[in-house]
């Protein structure tokens, strides 16, 4: 349904540096050491005392013992690639794969901000787009409209990408900008009501209502997920312990990613894998579904999770999906462009979705009894008004979803949110992604930023949206500007 920026560790505020390699290769030098000979808590001492603030010494033994040694080994050789802004970069080889390091550290050497990515390999591009002839309506005059015009424009230099929908908001401050085509060869230019597959940011949606049916108090985060599914569950359970509602709504449920028997079921369409899969049948696998661990012990995506969800909360209200997010979500917020099912009326403002790996133009998906994990459709004009809602707390509902429900190493999760540490602050955030289209929604918080990504390819969007909040965060938009 989505796909993430394998990000092991990525936070903490950073200072102006410039030429850092004499000070970073000794940082890494030393970090190398540490991790070779299982100094974990030696690591831990190399930070800053604010980035202290923010790490515990537990996370970082996780995180070195238990995330990066099992799967890649031990560093054999490092090496330095270019400095960034105020971020020197590396390619640290490890016995059995490679990772990229960006790192910030002080004259005294201890680290500032660091984040380890996988190197994703370069795209080979046959034959790549003129990217002077892409149709925009960035009008290119302020640093952030330059900016974002060439991550916009790198994005679109592969002919396999149709188009990009960006929204952006800077304190009272909301723009848009558009680009490339709502459909390859139409030349028409998308504009804030193209309606696009949001895919998993549904999710977010789902996690509104389930705020507010806690906040009506129908239902608790601590309860039994057995209490509002019809039948008998009797193996729905570790050792005595349910998985409860609020698993399901920050994916330690143990449930898997999907149902086992998904694509071998009658009707699987690989091109509308969900399409067939009934409410019924998410009963039937549930029935057989035994648990291997404690629900909350163990952090998995689950867009199962989440079809459950949704099936509750129906059975809680009595109404269908549809009816609960217009009542009490995209009605409320003026989002007359939101639907699970876009009208007759409306079809011809569905923009194209393309593969991102051949270029040909796929099919939309029936999410069928998975609407509540992925379903929506949008624009960026609703997106835009959703984004802003969630910005500032408007209601309780939207308040409760942003609050932390479980803590990992690397992250945090609310209902559906992700927490990620960003830049010494906060990143709220969701992406989302179906067979041809990519999205990402999100701010940061207490700064009053945020964008909203909407592309009808199938490539990520995330990488766009982090270095559009990061460039907003150190080049702040002056007062009053429009």
């Amino acid at each position: 349904m989505n796909k993430f920026i394998f990000t092991i560790l990525f936070f903490i505020s950073f200072g102006s540096f410039a030429q850092q390699r004499p000070f970073t290769d000794q940082a890494v030098a030393k970090l190398a050491d540490n991790y070779n000979l299982g100094l974990y808590a030696q690591i831990y001492n190399q930070f800053s005392p604010d980035a202290k603030g923010i790490l515990t010494e537990e996370s970082i033994i996780q995180l070195y013992k238990e995330n990066l040694l099992p799967p890649l080994g031990r560093i054999t050789t490092w090496n330095y690639v270019d400095e960034v802004r105020t971020n020197a970069n590396y390619i640290v080889n490890f016995e059995r794969g490679k990772m990229r390091l960006k790192i910030a550290v002080r004259k005294d050497l201890l680290i500032t901000y660091y984040e380890w990515l996988p190197v994703k390999p370069e795209k080979e591009i046959a034959a790549p787009r003129n990217t002077a002839l892409i149709k925009t309506s960035n009008p290119k005059q302020t640093q952030l409209q330059l900016h974002l015009d060439s991550l916009a424009r790198a994005y679109l230099r592969d002919p396999n990408n149709s188009s990009l929908s960006i929204g952006i908001i800077e304190g009272n401050t909301v723009s848009s900008y558009f680009y490339g085509e709502t459909k390859k060869e139409s030349n028409t230019l998308p504009d804030e009501k193209s309606l696009y597959e949001i895919g998993s940011i549904s999710k977010t949606f789902t996690a509104a209502l389930l705020a507010h049916a806690i906040n009506e108090k129908k239902i608790a985060l601590t309860d039994d997920i057995r209490k509002y599914l019809p039948g008998e569950y009797p193996e729905l359970q570790f050792k005595g312990t349910p998985i409860r509602i609020v698993n399901l709504a920050n994916h330690t449920s143990g449930l898997p990613r999907l149902p086992l028997d998904l694509s071998s079921s009658p009707g699987y369409n690989a091109e509308d894998p969900y399409a067939h899969y009934s409410k019924e049948m998410i009963y039937q696998y549930l029935k057989t579904f035994k648990p291997d661990t404690i629900a909350g012990a163990r952090s998995e995506y689950s867009n199962l999770g989440f079809a459950i969800l949704g099936t509750i909360l129906e059975n809680i209200y009595h109404k269908p999906l549809e009816e609960l997010v217009k009542n009490t979500i995209t009605g409320p917020l003026k989002m007359n462009s939101t639907y699970f099912d876009v009208p007759e009326s409306e079809r011809a403002m569905m923009t194209t979705g393309y593969s991102d790996e051949s270029g040909k133009a796929v099919s939309y998906w029936q999410l069928a009894a998975f609407k509540a994990c992925g379903g929506l459709k949008s624009n960026t004009q609703d997106m835009l008004s959703y984004l802003k809602a969630n910005m500032a707390n408007t209601n309780p509902d939207f308040v409760l979803s942003h609050k932390e429900t479980d803590r990992q190493a690397d992250f945090s999760r609310g209902l559906a949110w992700m927490l990620s540490p960003f830049r010494g602050t906060i990143n709220v955030w969701h992406n989302g992604g179906t067979a041809g289209f990519r999205t990402w929604c999100g701010y940061i918080r207490d700064k009053k930023i945020g964008v909203v990504i909407l592309s009808n390819s199938a490539e990520d969007v995330d990488e766009i949206a982090l270095d559009l909040l990061s460039f907003s965060l150190k080049h702040p938009a002056p007062a009053g500007t429009k």
